[in-house]
């Protein structure tokens, strides 16, 4: 989890995790502590019921908890290009983003720039926006609500924080499809398939394809969700030898039929290979 000295939100300290969630309207300081098989959750007060099953929800979603990779690496091991993966990635998960809002702005921030950059820009708009709390000397923070993000000062961010006008016209979109309900977690689960739930992303201006998929992936775990035109995808494809040409997109959607119901995991094994 640790991939930048510019990650806000979160911290990765001895071994533990730290972040700062909203539980009913609260924000709420957590510290999470792999022990065994369990995530051990630190808080700083009593949650209600209802915060307690929040949290919980939070946590499952973000580290995809729930899900039996059994099949995956069976799947992975009978592909001899890919058989490598299973022992050396064994027991990684998908790493998600539980806030929709939040994936789909990261994904318009990282458009076109390298992750580095991305996590500079994210920092400084969180910064500013943002939600702070202090807990055990640490500063933890929050990103910012659609009706926040509607606030910013968009000659600001360019002028003095390096962020594109276009960059800030799509974040400015995004939240107000999420502060009109035309866009929501929930809504979204009310589509019937993928393909409704991409479409009705894809009708934000700023919201490509790529942004959609990552977005479906990261807040939802949509086993179809290939961020096709990724570069760190294709780079991967290519290095183990599963395309010979990073720009032919036929063979790579015919290699992920290959990967039925496992697309999304493939592709987050596939990018970390290349750290690997």
């Amino acid at each position: 989890m640790y991939r930048s000295t510019d990650e806000i939100l979160y911290q990765v300290i001895d071994g533990s995790v730290f972040r700062l969630i909203k539980l009913e309207n609260e924000y709420i300081p957590v510290a999470l502590t792999g022990r065994g098989n369990e995530i051990i959750i630190e808080t700083p007060q009593s949650l209600t019921p209802h915060q307690t099953e929040q949290l919980k929800q939070y946590v499952g979603r973000w580290f995809d908890a729930d899900r039996d990779l059994k099949p995956f690496y069976a799947l992975v091991e009978s592909h001899p290009k890919l058989a490598h993966l299973s022992s050396q990635l064994h027991g990684l998960r998908i790493m998600g983003i539980p806030d929709l809002f939040e994936a789909l702005c990261w994904s318009i921030i990282g458009q076109q720039i390298n992750l580095s950059f991305a996590h500079k820009l994210k920092r400084r708009l969180v910064e500013l926006y943002g939600e702070k709390l202090t807990w055990k000397e640490m500063d933890l923070y929050h990103f910012p609500s659609p009706e926040k993000m509607l606030t910013i000062d968009e000659e600001y961010l360019h002028n003095h924080q390096q962020f594109s006008r276009s960059k800030l016209k799509y974040l400015k979109n995004v939240a107000q499809a999420f502060v009109s309900g035309n866009i929501s977690h929930q809504r979204l689960l009310t589509l019937p398939d993928f393909e409704s739930k991409q479409a009705l992303l894809t009708s934000v201006k700023g919201i490509g394809v790529w942004s959609a998929n990552y977005a479906l992936m990261k807040s939802f775990g949509a086993p179809k969700a290939i961020p096709f035109g990724d570069t760190g995808l294709t780079q991967a494809l290519f290095n183990l030898g599963l395309i010979d040409d990073r720009k032919n997109e036929d063979a790579i959607r015919a290699f992920f039929k290959t990967m039925p119901g496992w697309e999304a995991y493939t592709v987050f094994y596939l990018w970390n290979s290349l750290s690997s």
